[in-house]
């Protein structure tokens, strides 16, 4: 199954990159904070980062991997217990599976960021 998790490759493209999740880490997409849609303000780190399931720490870039060990149930329920701090266990479980989909969508091997609610491919920023 594919899932995210936190990763230093491409780190460094944008000069406001951050990696503050544990490298290898699950993380999920929570999407930006109300505080960040409610007054249209997109510099909140939240509008731009992936949030590690173990460390609740966040990060500018996430990998696509195909973990074999890992099936649905025991994802979610993964996901359901890193989030239970501050997350209600219907969202935690609309947050993973939310974040599944957007791993299927991508190669394996594949970095992502988010800006606000687009999900890309990160590519290496040519050399000068």
């Amino acid at each position: 199954m594919k899932v995210l998790i936190a990763t230093t490759d491409l780190q460094g493209e944008n000069p406001d990159d951050f990696m503050r999740a544990v490298p290898g880490e699950l993380v999920v997409d929570v999407g930006p904070c109300q505080d960040a849609t409610a007054i249209d303000d997109w510099s909140c780190a939240c509008a731009r980062s992936f949030v590690g399931v173990s460390s609740g720490h966040m990060t500018t870039t996430a990998k696509v991997v195909d973990n074999v060990a890992v099936d649905l149930r025991p994802y979610e329920a993964a996901v359901k217990q890193g989030l239970s701090d501050w997350c209600c266990p219907e969202c935690a479980r609309d947050i993973a599976r939310a974040s599944r989909i957007i791993a299927t969508q991508w190669n394996e091997g594949t970095v992502l960021e988010r800006n606000r609610s687009t999900i890309r491919a990160r590519e290496r920023r040519p050399i000068m």
